[in-house]
C-alpha cells in the first residue's frame, strides 16, 4: 500500500521491505513478551470464507486486468509479492491486530471501527510526502478507508486476522501489478489514473467503495452482538 517503497521496480526512496520486516518482528515480540490479548492470531472460523466473495471478486478482476494490459515478467511480479508479505503483515498487526482492540476496550464498536480505519487511510497521505505525487497519495488515502474496511470486516466476522494478511498481500500485489504491467507494455488507461486531485479521488471512490459499503453490511451487528473477531468493551456487544 505503499508507494515508492519498491527499490527496483517503481524507483522508490526507502529501502522495502527492511522496515516492515522490522516492524512485524517487533509487533510479534512485543505481543509475545507483553502478553498483548484480543489480537485474533488464531485460526480463522470454520465456514466463513464465503462471506468474502466480494473482496476477493476484486482480486480476479485486478488478475483479468494485469493479463489484458500484457502481464508482468515473473521476477518483477515475485519481488512484488515478496515485499507486499512485509508490508502487508506490518499493517495488519498494528491495524486490526492491535489497534482496533486497543480502541474497542475504550468505546463502542462503530467508533472502533471507524477510527481504526481512517487512521489507516490517513497514514496514506505520508506517501505524498516522498513521492510528490499528492492527488495520488490522496486518492489512495480515500481507497484505504474503504479497503481497511473491508479488512476489518475480515477480522471481526472470521475472528481472525490471518485472512485480512492474506487479502491485503494480493490486494497489493493486484493494484502495484496493474501499475507494472502498464508500465512495462505502455498500455496505461488515463481511465484509471486521470490527471488532477478531484478525477483520482473520483476513481478511486469509484473502484473501492462497493468494498466499504459491503464491509459496513458485514459488520452490521457490531454494537447488537459480539462478533467472532470483536473484543469485550463498551456498549451493547460487549461485556462492559
Amino acid at each position: 500500500t505503499l508507494v515508492g517503497v519498491l527499490p527496483g521496480l517503481t524507483g522508490g526512496l526507502v529501502h522495502a521491505p527492511v522496515p516492515q520486516v522490522l516492524a512485524s518482528g517487533l509487533l510479534l515480540i512485543g505481543i509475545r513478551v507483553f502478553r498483548w490479548s484480543d489480537t485474533a492470531l488464531g485460526a480463522p472460523v470454520p465456514g466463513t470464507a464465503r462471506l468474502m466473495w466480494l473482496p476477493w471478486l476484486y482480486l480476479a478482476l485486478f488478475g483479468t486486468g494485469i493479463v489484458a494490459l500484457g502481464g508482468v515478467s515473473a521476477n518483477r511480479l515475485a519481488g512484488l509479492a515478496a515485499v507486499m508479505i512485509w508490508v502487508a503483515l506490518s499493517e495488519e498487526l498494528m491495524f486490526r491486530a492491535l489497534l482496533y482492540p486497543a480502541l474497542r476496550r475504550r468505546m463502542r464498536p462503530w467508533g472502533a471501527i471507524w477510527l481504526t480505519s481512517l487512521l489507516f487511510g490517513a497514514v496514506h497521505l505520508g506517501n505524498g510526502l516522498g513521492s510528490g505525487e499528492h492527488a495520488q497519495a490522496l486518492a489512495q488515502s480515500v481507497a484505504a478507508v474503504s479497503t481497511g474496511l473491508a479488512m476489518l470486516a475480515m477480522r471481526l466476522r472470521r475472528g481472525s486476522v490471518w485472512p485480512a494478511v492474506v487479502y491485503h498481500i494480493a490486494w497489493n500485489v493486484g493494484t502495484f501489478g496493474l501499475d507494472l504491467a502498464a508500465g512495462e507494455n505502455g498500455t496505461g488507461s488515463p481511465l484509471l489514473d486521470p490527471p488532477g486531485l478531484g478525477p483520482q479521488v473520483a476513481v478511486a471512490l469509484a473502484i473501492t467503495l462497493p468494498n466499504g459499503l459491503y464491509a459496513l453490511w458485514l459488520m452490521r451487528r457490531a454494537g447488537r452482538e459480539l462478533l467472532p473477531g470483536d473484543v469485550a468493551g463498551p456498549g451493547p456487544g460487549g461485556s462492559r
